[in-house]
């Protein structure tokens, strides 16, 4: 008589929850639409797409550490629609329509912030 073994996955992975994962920022495994590698959610989550693998990991987690500042700081917001940025709190705040951004795209100042961390450390 032979017994099969297996391997029970931990309540985290049954969940989606990425190990990256930190108390205040969880992170869900999620497919994303138009290659975009890691999305920084208003609730504070990131969600993660399976696509990015090792240390590249740690590198858009970080990005969208980044995003989650700037929306706590409260220079960061957005809709389905509008992406509304303050480069300071002091500053006045734009609006940008969302359908003539593309994500991720390095030229805008939130994005700019994010990169340059990921460069800088």
């Amino acid at each position: 008589l032979q017994i099969m073994g297996f391997k029970m996955k931990d309540r985290g992975s049954l969940l989606g929850i990425h190990p990256a994962s930190t108390v205040n920022r969880p992170v869900f495994v999620k497919e994303l639409e138009g290659g975009v590698g890691a999305e920084a959610n208003r609730d504070g989550t990131t969600f993660l797409s399976p696509k990015v693998k090792g240390k590249d990991i740690k590198t858009v987690i970080e990005h969208e550490d980044v995003h989650h500042d700037q929306m706590i700081q409260g220079r960061l917001a957005y809709t389905h629609d509008n992406v509304m940025w303050k480069k300071s709190t002091r500053a006045p705040l734009q609006v940008f329509a969302r359908e003539n951004l593309k994500d991720g795209d390095p030229n805008f100042a939130w994005e700019k912030e994010a990169y340059n961390k990921e460069k800088n450390g």
